[in-house]
């Protein structure tokens, strides 16, 4: 009888696409601590939040994006990723489903619309252990430095912790020197948007979205805006449960009866 445990398996995806520089150094990080299949979108998929597709097949292909690492690329959203590994390529449930490395920060409200986080959401629907990982800088290339280090002890206390699957995480690390990691909240703030519009060679006219982001709460000293500020990398854990308690606790809609 063979009694050798398991290496975990560790699924990895992105919103940035399979070529992104920053889901190869996630591999590589993850291969420390594990059997890694990466499923990850064909094509850049940022802001897609938590989308599916439904009006048209998924186009699935392996790859060698990765060296030494097992890959496929889909042709779809980095939500269909999770759904299509889990059910369909992977050889068993990960024990843990890894997101990023996001070239740019998703924190305060951009948890909301991060593809990079919605496919940590749907680990979490899944009842798997969703860990999505950002980097501060749009930048192609991601120089993570001591930093690394961050992403090493966030991947491998998640592995060795019994830890709530209803719960995903964000993790943000900013540019510079790191002084460490902080465990906060997320800041509540807003985007003052903008639609500049243009017109094409056809006078047809078409629209970028552009904006500002305000942080609503900027001197509150425990979210994880404040803790970037000041140096640090931040972690945030997001419930699946959106409920609001204290509405719903007030029972206004609860005295009618037909």
């Amino acid at each position: 009888m063979n009694t050798e445990a398991k290496a975990p398996l560790i699924m990895i995806t992105n919103d940035d696409g399979i070529s992104a520089e920053g889901i190869k150094l996630l591999a590589h990080i993850a291969k420390r601590f594990g059997d890694v299949v990466v499923v990850a979108p064909d094509g850049a998929n940022s802001g897609k939040s938590h989308s599916i597709t439904v009006c048209q097949p998924l186009k699935v292909s392996e790859t060698n994006h990765i060296q030494g690492v097992q890959c496929f690329a889909v042709s779809g959203t980095p939500v269909d990723c999770v759904k299509i590994g889990v059910h369909t390529l992977l050889p068993r449930k990960p024990d843990i489903i890894l997101s990023g490395i996001n070239h740019g920060g998703n924190y305060s409200s951009s948890v909301h619309y991060s593809g990079t986080l919605g496919a940590t959401r749907e680990a979490a629907m899944l009842n798997i252990l969703g860990i999505g990982f950002s980097y501060c800088d749009y930048g192609r290339n991601i120089n993570l430095g001591e930093s690394e280090r961050i992403i090493e002890h966030v991947i491998e206390t998640s592995l060795e912790s019994s830890l709530s699957r209803s719960t995903f995480y964000s993790v943000n690390i900013p540019i510079g020197i790191v002084k460490g990691l902080k465990e906060c909240r997320i800041a509540a703030g807003h985007w003052n948007e903008a639609s500049v519009s243009f017109e094409d060679p056809y006078a047809q006219k078409y629209y970028w979205l552009e904006g500002t982001y305000i942080n609503d709460e900027d001197s509150a000293t425990d979210t994880d805006m404040y803790w970037l500020s000041k140096g640090y990398a931040t972690i945030s854990p997001i419930t699946l449960d959106t409920t609001d308690y204290r509405i719903l606790n007030k029972g206004y809609f609860s005295n009618f009866d037909l």
